[in-house]
This record gives structure tokens, sequence and C-alpha cells, in this order.
């Protein structure tokens, strides 16, 4: 490419729009817990029936890697997903009223239109970035427009769960799916290299690999943190006393501090490498994250908010790049999307978990004089240690890294 490398402006636009979706995440939650007077564990029972798309996104990948529509191999997937997107929103807008199953269906099959372009731009970047050796910087670009949104997302999502109805939100969230059809523009078509059959046979050979299984394994143990979801919510709520204005400041603060991360990152992978910020990061990442033991206030949620924000982003672009860089010709989308879509089984499972386990720890320690703090130790303890355990992957896992040394120079 000569001049302006028009794929950081088609990564940004797309995940802007997909931040931006992100506005309707609080009102939710809180239709879910007073509209629908749904519990912790209930809520984060609907959560994952929500998310499952997510867990699927490989099928999405198998998709826009092999099926070519007229059009191209990417551009018209990526638009009818929008589009699928906008429709959804735009019925539950239409929607008279607010109930557990029309609810779910509805919020599923947006969750389907985000996976499949989500899935897409990743296949774009992921083609793109390894023949140009950008696979890093793109990412960067990528997440750090998401944690840009969550400066405008948190706010405006609390200030829309204290004033707004919710057609109003469901109307503004169509918006968004139509910015990333407009993308579509900024996708450079590239011939498939290999064909069909070549490409599953590319995804069968890294199946095989003990490093696919061992970065997916620290990939989910990495992002199993149950304090962090339906827990936190109902933590800050109802234990903290925290009200839906700051409950969305405190997610502009760590947007602001992810930005920063991916800012970071972006800037210093190419010289520091990937290999050396996963290792510091299973250190330095496992011993703050116990400091969630002191969230017990406004003030420390705050500082907490922004410490682990920019700590997150840092090593989870980390992950991805080592995630990227293993993507085999031919099966990119799909690759790279087999590999997130642990990423997203770890979100669900811990988040499953945390809700279910906390109402369960309010219980046990009911006796005590705080039994929500104990009860939120308890999830941290057990997000902090599997956050230490990848320690004992990262051989495995470095072992292989493409063009990289595995020793700390």
């Amino acid at each position: 490419m000569t001049g302006f490398d028009r794929l950081y402006l088609f990564c940004a636009v797309n995940y802007l729009a997909q931040g931006m979706a992100g506005i309707v995440y609080e009102p939710v939650n809180y239709l879910l817990k007073d509209g629908l007077k749904l519990s912790a564990g209930e809520t984060a029972g609907f959560v994952a029936w929500m998310t499952a798309p997510f867990l699927i996104k490989p099928l999405f990948g198998l998709l826009t890697d092999l099926v070519r529509l007229p059009g191209g191999l990417r551009r018209p997937h990526l638009v009818l997903g929008a589009l699928l997107g906008s429709v959804c929103w735009l019925a539950l807008a239409l929607h008279p009223a607010h109930r557990y199953a029309p609810l779910l269906l509805l919020l599923t099959a947006v969750n389907f239109s985000v996976v499949f372009c989500d899935v897409v731009c990743d296949g774009v970047m992921v083609q793109v970035g390894k023949t140009a050796g950008k696979t890093g910087t793109y990412q960067a670009v990528q997440i750090g427009t998401l944690y840009a949104t969550l400066v405008l997302t948190g706010l405006g999502g609390g200030w829309l769960s204290a004033h707004a109805s919710m057609r109003t939100v469901f109307i503004l969230a169509a918006l968004f799916p139509l910015l990333i059809a407009g993308s579509a523009v900024w996708v450079e078509e590239l011939p498939a290299r290999e064909p069909a059959r070549e490409g599953l046979r590319s995804l069968l050979g890294l199946a095989r690999r003990k490093r696919f299984w061992a970065l997916c394994l620290m990939m989910f143990l990495w992002s199993f943190y149950p304090f962090l979801g339906s827990a936190q919510f109902y933590y800050q709520s109802d234990a903290l006393r925290l009200g839906p204005l700051y409950i969305g400041a405190l997610s502009t603060m760590g947007g602001a501090a992810g930005v920063a991360g991916a800012a970071f990152f972006g800037w210093t992978v190419r010289s520091v490498g990937t290999a050396r910020f996963l290792r510091a990061g299973v250190l330095v990442s496992g011993a703050a994250s116990l400091l969630y033991l002191l969230y017990v206030g406004p003030i420390s949620a705050g500082l907490l908010t922004v410490l682990f924000g920019f700590l997150g982003v840092v090593f989870r672009l980390a992950l991805m790049d080592m995630a990227a860089q293993a993507c085999p010709k031919g099966a990119a989308a799909t690759a790279f999307a087999a590999y997130m879509a642990v990423f997203n089984l770890a979100a669900l499972a811990s988040n499953m978990a945390g809700g279910c386990l906390y109402d369960r720890m309010r219980l046990v320690f009911a006796s005590a004089s705080d039994p929500a703090y104990c009860a939120a130790a308890v999830l941290i303890l057990i997000g902090s240690g599997c956050t230490f355990s990848c320690w004992w992957l990262l051989p495995a896992v470095l072992g292989e890294a493409p063009g990289e040394r595995t020793p700390l120079a």
C-alpha cells in the first residue's frame, strides 16, 4: 500500500461502531435487574444465552473464509451482517413490552450480527496485517478505538439509564451498524490464495499443534476473572450503593485508560516484542489483580478501574497479536475467530460462575459483618489464581513464536 493505509480507517470505524453499541449495556443491565427482577445469577444466565453467538465465531469465520458471495469474499458478508444488526435493534425499539423470551431472542440475534461483522473485520486485518507485518499495530487501533468509545458509552449509558426510555436506547443503537456497512467501501478484496480444501487442511494442521491448545488455555485462564461482570455490577449497585451515573463514569475511566494501554502497546510492540509483554503480563497482572480486594468504595473503584483498564488492554493485545501471528494462510478469519472464541467462552463462563457464586457466597457468609465483600473477595482470589497459573503455559506458547526469540534479553 502507498500513502495512507485505509485499513487503519476500516479497523477504527468498525470498532467505533461496535463500541458505541455498548451504550445500551448499562440500560439493559438495569432492565434485567429492576424491570425483569432478575438476581445476579439469573442475569448472568441471561447474558450467557445472549452472548452464545460469540462461542461459535469459527463457524462465521468458515463462512467468510470459504464462501464467496457476489461482490467478493469479505465485503458482502460485512454489509449483510451489519444490516441484520440494525433490523434487530429496531425490532427491540418497536416491541411494546419487554419480556424475557422476546428480549433474549432479539439480543441474541444482535450478537449474531456483531460476531459476524467482527469476524469479517478480523479476517481482513489478519490477511493484510501478516503480509505487511502490522498485525500488532492494526489490533492496537481496533482495541484503542473500542476503549475510546467507553469514554462516551460509560457516561452516556449511565445518563440513558437515568433519563431515557428503552425505545430511545434501542433506536440509537440501530444507527451504529450502518457505520459498519458503510466501511465496506474501504475493504480491498484480495484474491483467495488458497482453495477451500487447502484452507480446511490448514485449520486441521493448526488444531494438531500443541502451541494452539496452550495458547487457547492461556487465553481462557487469563480472561477467567469471576468478579468482573454481573457480580461486580450487583456489588457496585447494591453493596457499594454506586448510582448509574457513577457506574457509567467508571466505564469512561476504564475506557480512557484502555486507550492509553492500546497506544502504549502499538508504539512499543515492535521494539519490545510480544513475548516480553506476555511474560511481564502474567506476573504484573497476577499480582496487581489482588488489589481488587481494596475495591470498597467510589475512590478505590475509580483508581482500580484506571489501573486495570491500562494493564488489561496491554496484555490482552499481546495475546491477540500472538494469535494473529499463528493464523495459517487460507483460513485467517476462521483461525483468528477460534482464538477469539476462547476469550468469549472464558468471559461467558467467568460471568456465569461469578453471578452464581456471588449469590451463593453471600448466603455462606450471611453471618459476617459484610457478606457482599466476603463474596466478592472469594471471586477475586479465584481470578488472581487463574492469572498466575498462566505462567506454566508460557514455554509452550512462546516456544514456537514466529520470528521471535523466546528468552528475555
